[in-house]
């Protein structure tokens, strides 16, 4: 058929000016709440409780675009062997349920979206325990990202799509067993599955008498000399590295090629988002819980440097101050949501053992291990719910709240909005937490608010 010449420029000319127009058109606004939690340790369901105060805190949840969290638990099944661990200060966690698939639906009806997996918990029951737990995330539809069948899967972001936008995780952990670390295969052995790693490189600076000390135990003990080229100054001792100098204290920082990596993975992210949040668990502190490894502003720094519009922390099992770094938020540790790692039915044989516990009742080692757990900072924490206009925050909001450790073992762990005087008791903690990174927060109506 011929084609009219004028016709055709004409509609050509039409297209290239609509597309030009569609080019410079201005964005569509993008506002995108998101609402954040700690540690969740799950191990028993929650959505048939009807405590209003519970129930509040469900609908803080359910009304952002996205809420996320940090699953420290497995749902590994039965027949999932236990991982070895050394010393009586761990307990494996699983959800034992009688189809522990239950739990990854409770967290989708709390209004869940989007789930960091990598923790010090996540093979406690092996790679078989971890696909599992993977897998039933996956039935349930709830996105998830940190864990995988070699590194380069376990660094991948994880993505929910609001209607609002897509919303990007990407998840890694700085405290967590050497064998837990993935790595990628390269052509002749196969990748390892596991969490996605932040490794650390602490050096310990020591005085000069300290060190000649240490060089005189080695000795002693017949421990290995150091390689000749060592500097007099330093030495490798039980596998830390010493120095002398001053202050004295511990210098960490995060590994180069692990910050390179997750910084990769954030811009990888937040190509392929609206709004891009890495959550970081970081048991690592500085002579006291509440305070931050000294790794860990520079590296949040560097993820919103990358590109990172929110920072997540966790691991610590306790608050952490907030920083508002170029507009973006980061919490340094969000403390624990869900605490039902008491709850468990069953642990490995020789945790009983390494606790000096006799018989096989769960309850006596729990009743040890978890005894330094008894000090409210381990059952209140903070929900923030930050709201971003095109990945800038202009506001946020932080809901003080209760796990309640006066109750029974059987009912104590499960969130609820704090009320009255412990709710601006737990405000006021977290607005001291976050004096040193010039954040103000103050309390209005029952919530905390963070100038931003």
């Amino acid at each position: 058929m011929a084609v009219n010449r004028r016709e055709f420029l004409q509609s050509g000319a039409a297209f290239a000016l609509s597309g030009a127009a569609t080019r410079f058109a201005p964005e569509v606004s993008r506002s995108i709440a998101l609402a954040a939690v700690g540690d969740c340790m799950i191990t028993r369901r929650i959505s048939m409780l009807d405590s209003p105060a519970f129930l509040d805190l469900i609908d803080v949840l359910r009304s952002a675009d996205v809420a996320i969290g940090n699953f420290e638990m497995t749902l590994a099944e039965s027949d999932a062997p236990p991982s070895y661990h050394e010393g009586c200060a761990y307990v494996h966690l699983r959800a034992d349920s009688p189809d522990n698939r239950l739990i990854a639906d409770e967290l989708k009806w709390a209004g869940f979206k989007l789930m960091g997996l990598a923790n010090n918990h996540s093979l406690d029951f092996a790679a078989q325990g971890m696909f599992s737990t993977i897998d039933k995330f996956d039935k349930e539809g709830l996105a998830h990202s940190g864990t995988g069948s070699d590194l380069a899967e376990a660094r991948a972001p994880g993505y929910f799509d609001s209607p609002r936008g897509r919303v990007a995780l990407v998840a890694c952990a700085s405290t967590f067993p050497d064998y837990t670390q993935a790595a990628d295969g390269n052509g002749e052995v196969v990748g390892r599955p596991g969490l996605n790693p932040v490794r650390l490189r602490t050096t310990y600076r020591v005085t000069a008498a300290q060190l000649e000390s240490l060089r005189a135990i080695a000795t002693t003990i017949g421990a290995t000399a150091p390689p000749a080229a060592t500097p007099a100054n330093e030495m490798r001792f039980l596998n830390h590295s010493f120095v002398a100098g001053t202050p004295t204290g511990a210098e960490v920082i995060a590994d180069p090629d692990d910050t390179s990596a997750q910084a990769a993975s954030v811009r990888r992210a937040g190509r392929n988002s609206d709004l891009t949040v890495i959550g970081i668990h970081a048991h690592e502190a500085d002579r006291a819980p509440e305070v931050p490894s000294r790794f860990l502003q520079p590296f949040a720094h560097a993820m919103i440097d990358a590109g990172a519009d929110a920072f997540i922390g966790h691991g610590p099992h306790v608050l952490r101050g907030i920083e508002i770094y170029k507009n973006r938020p980061i919490f340094y540790s969000l403390g624990n949501f869900i605490f039902h790692g008491e709850s468990a039915r069953q642990i490995p044989s020789e945790i009983y053992r390494e606790c000096k516990v006799a018989g096989n009742d769960p309850s006596d080692v729990f009743d040890k291990v978890l005894g330094g757990f008894s000090a409210a900072p381990y059952w209140q924490t903070v929900v923030p719910v930050a709201t971003f206009e095109n990945r800038k925050l202009t506001a946020l909001k932080l809901y003080p709240v209760t796990l309640n450790p006066n109750l029974s073992r059987s009912m104590r762990g499960t969130p609820e909005l704090a009320q009255g005087q412990e709710a601006s008791q737990i405000i006021a903690t977290i607005a001291r937490l976050s004096e040193p990174f010039r954040t103000t927060i103050r309390f209005d109506n029952g919530v905390g608010i963070v100038v931003v």
